[in-house]
């Protein structure tokens, strides 16, 4: 039994995709693509979205808490857009 964990942890291991290790392009990212994220996959994208958007007049001012409402509002409403998109619709 002890000589399967550390298989098992292998596998499960390469199962889990990790967002980290993948570049996010913010000007591509899709509503999709952040609804299927983790929780931690969101709020690397939240935040560098947010770094994206800095000189924003509007959006460029929110908290990283307050962007992350708005995206996810944003990408309810619309769920097929580019988020940046739907964050300005």
């Amino acid at each position: 039994m002890v000589g399967r964990l550390p298989l098992s942890l292998v596998f499960a291991t390469a199962a889990l995709p990790t967002l980290g290790a993948v570049a996010i392009d913010p000007t591509t990212v899709t509503c999709k693509d952040y609804n299927a994220a983790s929780h931690d996959g969101m709020v690397e994208i939240g935040s560098t979205v947010r770094q994206a958007l800095k000189d924003d007049p509007k959006l460029g001012k929110l908290s990283q808490g307050n962007l992350l409402v708005a995206i996810n509002n944003a990408c309810e409403a619309h769920k097929d857009a580019k988020l940046i998109d739907a964050l300005h619709m």
